[in-house]
């Protein structure tokens, strides 16, 4: 009985020790920051993370905020441009809590925190769209183009308005800012279809103008070297006939003295040339066929004359 007393006892003092010390201590995670009230009055602000001494309640009270990104993506706006086209836009922006104390004061809680930053990123992004023409947000030209987040683009524009504002006003860090979506009205959609249409024809007959530049300067190259290789070739063939005339010349010595032996074997050549079973119709004046008369003289090979036989003696 004395244990089952004791027990009991111990348990109870943990209880109470617990429970003075949930009364009189309170913890910050790393992604909070904290607020402590006395009697409602801000108290002090806590950023780090740790364990915190504080007066029991309703002494003092906490209030703890995340102080993690949170991303809010606007609803649908219009705004309408420099040269008078509206636009329908969404836009997605992260947001954390970067002074506890000036949230507070000024937002309170977080939906009205979200309503407050939708109205603030609303107006500035129809003011920055006001300034732009339409070609800046659509268009096939990079140096037109204007709505990606270089550094003098749109939405960075957008995000220099809005950053220092919140952070002024609401104690609030917008880390990023993107234009999520881009619509048009039906009569913007169809100056935009046109508009592209007439980019792409003007880059089209520009890429086609290059082609044509390239394929001539082709030609004009493919031209000029054949041409080279022609008089090379051509060069080269006076050369080597002119070489083989020069050697040829001592062979033709011989036949000066016989020219009909010469054009005998002229004809002999031009018989060698025939294929086979080739069929020719030679008339009786072509020179092939006093080759193939049987009375034909082969030049230089005349019959040697008969010498006479001696008379007999007489009387024999």
């Amino acid at each position: 009985m004395k244990r089952r007393g004791i027990f009991s006892l111990s348990v109870a003092a943990i209880l109470v020790v617990t429970l003075l010390l949930f009364l009189v201590c309170f913890q910050v995670r790393l992604n909070q920051s904290a607020i402590v009230f006395t009697f409602g009055q801000v108290r002090r602000v806590i950023t780090d993370p740790g364990l915190y001494w504080k007066l029991p309640y309703p002494i003092q009270t906490v209030t703890r905020y995340d102080a993690r990104v949170n991303v809010l993506r606007d609803k649908y706006d219009e705004g309408v441009t420099k040269d008078q086209h509206t636009l329908i836009t969404t836009v997605a922006f992260g947001w954390a809590i970067q002074q506890p104390r000036l949230f507070y004061e000024s937002v309170g809680d977080l939906k009205n925190a979200r309503e407050k930053l939708s109205g603030l990123v609303g107006g500035a992004a129809k003011n920055v769209i006001n300034k732009h023409e339409l070609s800046e947000f659509i268009s096939t030209d990079p140096k037109t183009f204007r709505l990606g987040g270089s550094k003098d683009g749109i939405e960075e524009e957008i995000h220099a308005a809005v950053k220092d504002v919140a952070a002024q006003l609401y104690g609030v860090d917008v880390p990023f800012l993107k234009i999520a979506q881009l619509g048009f009205p039906d009569k913007v959609t169809q100056d935009v279809i046109k508009r592209i249409t007439a980019e792409r024809a003007e880059k089209a007959e520009e890429y086609r103008s290059q082609g044509d530049r390239d394929a001539d300067k082709i030609r004009s190259d493919a031209e000029l070297a054949r041409s080279k290789i022609l008089n090379q070739a051509e060069a080269t063939a006076i050369a080597e006939r002119a070489k083989g005339d020069a050697a040829a010349t001592k062979f033709y010595k011989p036949f000066k003295k016989n020219p009909e032996l010469a054009a005998f074997l002229r004809e002999l050549q031009a018989i060698e040339r025939l294929k086979q079973r080739t069929t020719i119709i030679l008339t009786t004046d072509n020179p092939i066929w006093r080759l193939l008369n049987r009375g034909l003289k082969i030049p230089g090979a005349e019959k040697p004359t008969a010498t006479p036989k001696p008379a007999p003696a007489p009387g024999k």
